[in-house]
């Protein structure tokens, strides 16, 4: 509403021919409106929409008037004039910023008042992808500087909300550096200093499982060089632990990091934990009843859905299918708590991990139910998709195997867990994995 108040007095200025500063000149356009239009408006009401008297919110009665002065027939058609012009501004500019070759301090000024717009996320990504595929490292360095002022987050802090618009951003940024071959996304390598918020607002809320041994293995291989904070060495650490036990080495080692003193995401929060049942069942070979405790005792204070993301995986991988399901009818409420895009690979991972322990217990049409409620080909370029695809493929080769058993399909799954085996690196999946889960 005052953008469109500050149009309808700059329209007015305009047809007056001079600024309106002075008194006299609000009397002279309250002359010209009671000669020009048939509706009245008084002169107090004018003083006090220019500012001489003490403002308040115009009526719309005032707004209409005004508007018809100017020759619209209301204020809410010149509204739409407004917003349609405000509209192709705001397309130019964008359009016009991802192709600069540099950016002012004016241009920069543009881009911050569009964070009260909506599609400021998409306006943002945009600009991003194309300076990531034109190779301008140097305008990418403006955008990812940390300031005060942030370019990516409407407020300057990480919070829940905020959070959530900063996934959209990293989703787009992320498809795009999937495309990008060795030799250009080596250049990004700079982006990964602390100065730069890269690293924190693209790369850790879109961790690439299908690209451990692309861009993004290259990615983390650096920063494990260049991370001082705790929370990002950790993250870090994790992610390459991990990626040397999903490619099937045996050279990935125990991790236990002093997190007394940090607040951990709760995502990450559960990657430790879900690390430590991975170590502590094939490196310890000991039972895990310590670590469902620890998990029972931290979920207390963790957003359960986000939490337990990278918890069930790894249950999955040690077949603990009894704390799978003593976990799920504990936090039931918690892991399916809503089935919109924020929480896609959440609920993907939970129905999963539902279906499995329901074809353990010989239940296949209760499985074969769950299974169905699995979108993970609604969004193939999501980050987790590669990863937990090959545990759907594993809970739908095992239920048609103990079902129909129609060889037709079982080779057709068969195939597609070998080509994202290969796609991934992931040796851990192995066909026997596949066959013989059970």
């Amino acid at each position: 509403m005052d953008y469109l108040i500050s149009q309808l007095k700059i329209e007015i200025n305009q047809k007056l021919g001079f600024v309106v500063q002075r008194q006299a000149d609000v009397k002279y356009l309250h002359e010209q409106i009671t000669i020009n239009v048939l509706k009245p408006i008084g002169f107090n009401t004018l003083r006090r929409f220019f500012g001489f008297l003490p403002v308040a919110e115009p009526q719309f009665k005032t707004l209409d008037v005004l508007s018809e002065f100017l020759g619209y027939k209301s204020f809410s058609i010149f509204s739409e004039f407004v917003n349609k012009d405000e509209k192709w501004a705001r397309w130019t500019f964008i359009s016009d910023f991802e192709n600069t070759n540099s950016i002012s301090s004016e241009m920069l000024e543009r881009l911050l008042e569009l964070k009260s717009q909506p599609d400021y996320n998409y306006f943002i990504s945009v600009i991003i992808k194309s300076f990531i595929r034109r190779e301008r490292i140097d305008l990418l360095k403006i955008l990812f500087a940390k300031s005060s002022q942030s370019f990516l987050f409407k407020k300057n802090n990480i919070s829940h909300e905020e959070a959530l618009e900063i996934i959209k951003i990293a989703y787009a940024v992320g498809g795009v550096l999937r495309t990008l071959p060795k030799t250009k996304y080596q250049k990004l390598v700079p982006l990964l200093s602390d100065k730069y918020t890269f690293k924190s607002n693209i790369l850790d809320f879109y961790i690439d499982y299908a690209n451990f041994n692309g861009y993004y293995g290259f990615f983390i291989n650096n920063r494990i060089l260049l991370d001082k904070k705790p929370q990002d060495q950790i993250f870090v650490n994790l992610i390459s632990q991990y990626n040397l036990f999903l490619s099937g080495a045996s050279t990935y080692q125990i991790y236990i990091p002093d997190i007394s003193k940090l607040q951990l995401y709760p995502a990450l929060y559960g990657r430790l934990i879900g690390y430590s049942l991975i170590t502590t069942h094939f490196k310890q070979k000991i039972p895990i009843s310590l670590v469902i405790n620890q998990i029972e005792k931290a979920a207390e204070t963790q957003h359960v859905s986000v939490f337990f993301i990278e918890i069930f995986p790894a249950l999955i991988f040690i077949k603990a299918f009894d704390e799978m399901q003593y976990l799920i009818s504990k936090y039931k409420d918690g892991l399916f708590e809503t089935d919109n895009w924020r929480y896609y690979s959440t609920q993907n991972t939970y129905r999963i991990s539902l279906a499995l322990v329901e074809i353990k217990n010989k239940n296949y049409d209760k499985a074969e139910y769950h299974l169905h409620l699995v979108t993970l080909d609604d969004s193939i370029t999501n980050s987790y998709y590669a990863y937990l695809k090959l545990f759907y493929l594993i809970a739908s080769y095992q239920l048609e195997q103990k079902t129909t058993n129609y060889q037709i399909i079982l080779n057709e799954i068969h195939n597609e867990y070998l080509e994202l085996v290969h796609l991934t690196g992931f040796k851990r999946f192995t066909l026997s994995f596949l066959k013989k889960y059970f």
